[in-house]
């Protein structure tokens, strides 16, 4: 199905003519995910991202249906496609398969439908991304938000709520997290470090070590002088500005919770260091 077609298929949903049922058929399925990353934002944001939002969460999807669409969206020609690609149109394709991927992960803490090995699979593939996606734009003129960080760390999020998932992969989720905000690259200005921060405090609720947040805003202000050294002025700048309203964003909302104590002392040295 093309576009159009799918734009009108889901478009019958909405006004009653055509049946949750139907839709829910594995041909109907798979045509709106081939048009996932569309640019007409009506059709990715409003139909399709919907849709799945309301198929998943309704279970009108039988369990071999969303293992089959899961194992597509990690797949090369979804989440990997085009990979390393910055300022085309096919990060929409990435991000919105990022957000899939959490509906699926989302629906398999209500209703246990994945295997250990399966989430580990998810795990893998999540980190693999968020390593190699370069195009981390926001709002994006005519085409509508972008957001592969944003999108990515909300599926993370769902990931290490999961019982299935290990502990142990914690360490490797986090590094990939503040990478994602540690860069150059371009200022974050939609909210990014506090969507990355969501995940790390999950993780830090389930069994993330303390000594490895600690470790992480000690080695901030030694990292940023190599850096001011070696990065050009602007690069350096771009750096600086990410890493202030990561610790910023993450400073507020550990200064909410007395648990979270220890952290807000961290942040506050880092902060004064870095200044």
């Amino acid at each position: 199905m093309n576009e159009e077609e799918v734009k009108s298929l889901l478009l019958e949903l909405q006004s009653g003519q055509k049946s949750w049922a139907e839709v829910a058929e594995h041909r109907y399925v798979f045509s709106m995910m081939e048009h996932i990353g569309s640019i007409d934002v009506e059709l990715r944001d409003d139909l399709i991202y919907q849709v799945f939002w309301r198929l998943i969460h309704n279970r009108h999807l039988s369990n071999e249906l969303m293992i089959d669409m899961l194992n597509t969206a990690l797949s090369d020609i979804y989440l990997f496609d085009e990979i390393g690609g910055n300022g085309v149109d096919s990060v929409f394709k990435r991000s919105y398969t990022a957000l899939l991927i959490a509906l699926l992960l989302n629906q398999d803490l209500q209703h246990p439908f994945l295997t250990e090995e399966m989430i580990g699979k998810v795990k893998d593939k999540l980190v693999t991304y968020l390593d190699l996606e370069e195009d981390i734009r926001g709002y994006v003129t005519d085409k509508g938000w972008a957001h592969s960080v944003v999108n990515t760390a909300y599926a993370v999020d769902e990931l290490v709520k999961n019982p299935k998932l290990k502990v142990a992969d914690y360490d490797e989720i986090f590094q990939s997290l503040v990478n994602k905000i540690f860069t150059s690259k371009a200022v974050y200005l939609s909210s990014e470090d506090e969507r990355v921060i969501m995940p790390i405090l999950t993780m830090l609720e389930n069994g993330l070590s303390i000594d490895i947040a600690k470790g992480f805003f000690e080695r901030i202000p030694p990292f940023l002088a190599k850096q001011k050294e070696k990065a050009s002025t602007k690069k350096f700048v771009i750096l600086q500005a990410n890493c202030k309203m990561f610790l910023k964003s993450f400073y507020y909302i550990a200064s909410t919770d007395k648990k979270y104590a220890f952290i807000e002392r961290k942040i506050e040295r880092c902060l004064t260091e870095i200044s």
